[in-house]
């Protein structure tokens, strides 16, 4: 296999590269899915770049329009001397390797290839279940979640206010309503299963999941990833030393994945 490109096919490649990688950018933030990947506060540095990439793409290719045309210009009045033969020879000539242009695509192909999937109950198994929210500014975070409505908060607000309170107990019987996705601990007993959510800070290699625990029977088992809305007042409950956020029930529903499934901070 012939692995060397001439210096046109070269630049040609290279441009798709850039149109690809500003469509698939695009094409990822049109569908919606773009965010199971980054943070939503970075959209308009993704979008800039996804421009940003087709503008070089469009240069490239203007670049090497003009350049064939001069290049054809000269052929047809041949009015070439030595020195300029010789140069334009190396320039047309020059070659560079296709692995290059491969090890560069390879992301693009990939993200083509692999259809877009948030991280789910399976990733807890390798990354396990955070009981401890991120806190950026703990005290500002903390006082902005309790003015919340108890009904308004999230997942990761319920976990947030329970690590930062003293003495979380005085949580106990207020109304809840939140959202997730089952996970079955093999630490909980009874029944018992976490609604669980990812959130992120960055992108999808810093997220983990982090839980409520709901009070749950035997009579009905929820599978992994089954989308819930459960709506209840909040308790307490100590798994391995530690005391957690516990949602007693009075309604689960089944729900569809959201299409923004993870939480941000």
């Amino acid at each position: 296999m012939n692995s060397s490109l001439s210096f046109r096919q070269y630049k040609s490649l290279q441009a798709l590269v850039f149109l690809g990688l500003g469509l698939f950018l695009l094409r990822r933030f049109m569908q919606g899915n773009l965010f199971w990947y980054i943070n939503q506060r970075f959209v308009l540095l993704i979008v800039g770049a996804a421009i940003g990439f087709l503008i070089v793409a469009q240069t490239i290719y203007t670049h090497m329009r003009s350049t064939k045309a001069e290049e054809e210009d000269h052929d047809h009045h041949h009015h070439h001397d030595h020195d300029h033969d010789h140069a334009h020879d190396d320039h047309h000539h020059h070659t560079m390797s296709i692995w290059g242009v491969l090890l560069v695509s390879l992301p693009l192909i990939l993200g083509f290839a692999v259809p877009p999937k948030p991280l789910g109950a399976a990733a807890i198994s390798n990354r396990g279940v955070s009981t401890s929210a991120p806190v950026g500014d703990a005290s500002a975070s903390t006082q902005q979640i309790l003015s919340m409505e108890p009904e308004s908060r999230t997942v990761l607000d319920w976990v947030q206010v329970f690590n930062s309170t003293p003495a979380p107990d005085v949580f106990i019987g207020e109304p809840v309503e939140v959202v997730g996705f089952v996970y079955n601990d093999q630490r909980l007993s009874n029944g018992n299963f976490l609604l669980g959510r990812f959130t992120l800070s960055c992108c999808v290699a810093d997220a983990f999941a982090i839980g409520m625990v709901v009070d749950h029977d035997e009579s009905i088992q929820y599978p992994d990833n089954g989308w819930l809305r459960i709506s209840g007042t909040v308790d307490t409950i100590n798994v391995d030393g530690e005391l957690l956020p516990m949602i007693v029930p009075t309604e689960i529903l089944e729900i569809p994945e959201p299409q923004n499934p993870y939480l941000y901070y």
